[in-house]
């Protein structure tokens, strides 16, 4: 039977016709509720106090919540009675993760393609003269440019590393 494979039919939270008890209010236990409990007892399951919320995960996107569940252990063995919501919060917060992460990679996509467009308009060598190789370089590697446009930078702040790096930079 594959019926345990499949995710139970839950009403969502606020939209249920009876209404959970204030937290401070004792619940009435019902008489099959009752005979649960007996049978746990018979069973050398014993009751399990301070619990506040249990958390089932089905899969990556869908859990069960259950506040305030009666929950019983004997070993590695625990039973947990209480009213079952799907936590939509955890399933909404991660498509939401997921869309910000997307826009970003977007983001960095097009800036990366730029980039690359501008590296290839620049592709043309640059007269070197007067400047060593090694601040080329390092303006290159510090300022993340091309050759040409560290040649550019160097020209334009007269041979100065530094200057020549933080007009990349700005």
């Amino acid at each position: 039977d594959d019926s345990d494979d499949e995710v139970p039919e839950l009403e969502a939270a606020g939209t249920s016709a009876v209404t959970a008890p204030a937290a401070d209010e004792p619940r009435v236990a019902t008489r099959s509720e009752k005979k649960s409990r007996k049978a746990m007892a018979k069973l050398g399951l014993k009751p399990f106090e301070g619990v506040m919320k249990v958390t089932l995960k089905r899969s990556k996107t869908v859990s069960f919540v259950i506040d305030r569940p009666e929950v019983f252990y004997s070993g590695n063995t625990y039973v947990v009675f209480g009213m079952a919501k799907i936590d939509e919060v955890a399933g909404a917060k991660e498509a939401e993760l997921m869309k910000a992460f997307q826009a970003a990679k977007a983001g960095m996509d097009a800036q990366n393609a730029e980039k690359a467009e501008g590296a290839e308009e620049e592709e043309g060598e640059e007269d070197a003269e007067g400047l060593e190789e090694k601040d080329i370089e390092v303006v290159m590697s510090q300022g993340g440019v091309s050759r040409a446009k560290a040649i550019k930078g160097l020209k334009a702040a007269n041979g100065d590393v530094v200057n020549a790096i933080m007009s990349f930079n700005e």
